[in-house]
């Protein structure tokens, strides 16, 4: 179609732009790319010491967590405890390991000095795994599935985290309407064991097949592995036992890097001095507080995370655009929700990802940049008239289980009527 043909179609479908989406038809993506960019560069101009000091304060209190937890876990299961436990692992992972996972502190003391970076944290042995960041989930692969391939395609095809495609199977499923919320239950309570720790793997593994097809220039091979990545969509736990594992798939590698260390330090060699010390009764106790705070940690991290690009209000994309592009950094915005913020308490609640905006604008800055960037774009997006989406982690929750059991449906974003030039 020649150029007079494409502007057009592009006029006439901006004509038949539905009230939700009339902003686009009006948008100049141009001038806000270009404020998002420059408040970028402001932001990371201006990290130092004291996102440094809040990040040493922010692992003062999780050690805290962890501590009390740990300290009182031989005494029969309560409340206490199981919090404790839970607020560490989720700050650990949430706050901690994600943040400098994505090099927010990379040029600060704490990434230059104190190994606070993703090429020192918790990667490139066993012993950084367990130190910095044990869970479920291999590092390593995190780092992939979530530092690249999440937040550089977000809510396209090829995000492996689209909530409304990776739950396709229950919302087609026709069971009877109160299995689904025992299914959507039991995900949210178990999640980074039946999904995460799998999904994230399989992502690294079929990296590493991709890359062995690139060296043997093997077009063919990688054609057929993307197509089988997309087709597969997510890989759980259950897929091992139903036999619909990828061709790229090893379970004895995932048991033995990804399950058995975490398996071993929480469950069995944290407890087990309890046991020698205190004797049977205590030891029990402690195992049964860490399970309890296994599940309450699932469903912590659950409700702040899955509901961050999910909802009636969330736009889907069928095309993949250039990244740091004026285009990402709208995508960024109408692709994901901010929840409630203010001070470091309400923030810790949400692990930060309140500025999940914020966050998929610029993933490389730290936890206080982001408290700093809040009000600053969204002033950017209310003189734009782009949708700036804020509201309650548990109205988002609801909007996502709505998605889960297909009573709603993310919008398409009209991507014809967007104006590039």
């Amino acid at each position: 179609m020649c150029k007079a043909g494409q502007q057009q179609q592009r006029e006439q479908e901006q004509r038949e732009l539905s009230a939700e989406d009339a902003w686009i038809g009006k948008l100049d993506l141009k001038a806000f790319g270009a404020e998002i960019r420059e408040l970028g560069k402001t932001l990371r101009a201006n990290q130092g010491k004291a996102d440094d000091e809040h990040l040493y304060k922010l692992v003062r209190w999780q050690t805290g967590f962890t501590l009390a937890g740990l300290l009182t876990m031989w005494m029969a299961p309560n409340p206490f405890t199981v919090i404790c436990l839970s607020t560490g692992l989720f700050m650990r992972w949430a706050m901690l390991a994600h943040h400098v996972c994505h090099n927010g502190y990379k040029d600060t003391d704490a990434g230059k000095k104190f190994g606070y970076n993703q090429l020192v944290f918790a990667v490139g042995s066993l012993v950084r795994r367990i130190v910095d960041w044990a869970d479920w989930i291999y590092p390593e692969a995190w780092n992939l599935e979530h530092g690249r391939l999440h937040h550089y395609s977000l809510n396209e095809s090829a995000d492996p985290d689209v909530v409304e495609l990776n739950t396709r199977y229950l919302q087609e499923s026709g069971l009877p309407r109160p299995v689904k919320y025992l299914v959507v239950l039991f995900f949210g309570a178990t999640w980074k064991f039946t999904y995460y720790s799998s999904n994230t793997y399989s992502a690294l593994l079929h990296s590493r097949r991709v890359r062995e097809a690139t060296l043997k220039n093997d077009e063919v091979a990688k054609a057929r592995l993307q197509k089988e990545a997309l087709e597969a969509r997510m890989m759980t736990i259950f897929s091992i036992f139903d036999g619909s594992t990828p061709s790229w798939w090893s379970t004895s590698s995932f048991l033995l890097n990804v399950i058995m260390p975490f398996l071993v330090l929480r469950f069995v060699a944290t407890p087990l001095p309890i046991y020698f010390l205190l004797g049977a009764d205590a030891y029990r106790n402690a195992v049964v507080n860490l399970l309890l705070a296994e599940i309450l940690t699932n469903m912590h991290s659950f409700l702040a995370i899955v509901p961050n690009h999910a909802g009636n209000d969330m736009y889907r994309f069928d095309t993949h655009c250039e990244p740091l592009s004026d285009e990402f950094f709208l995508r960024q915005v109408i692709g994901s929700v901010d929840f409630a913020v203010g001070n470091d308490v309400i923030d810790t609640f949400h692990g930060f990802l309140s500025y999940q905006i914020e966050h998929h604008l610029w993933p490389d800055l730290s936890m206080l940049s982001y408290q700093k960037a809040h009000p600053l774009v969204k002033d950017i997006c209310k003189r734009h008239g782009v949708p700036f989406v804020q509201e309650s982690v548990f109205l988002r929750l609801y909007k996502t289980v709505q998605i889960f059991l297909g009573d709603a449906h993310m919008r398409e974003f009209p991507q014809n009527a967007l104006r590039v030039d």
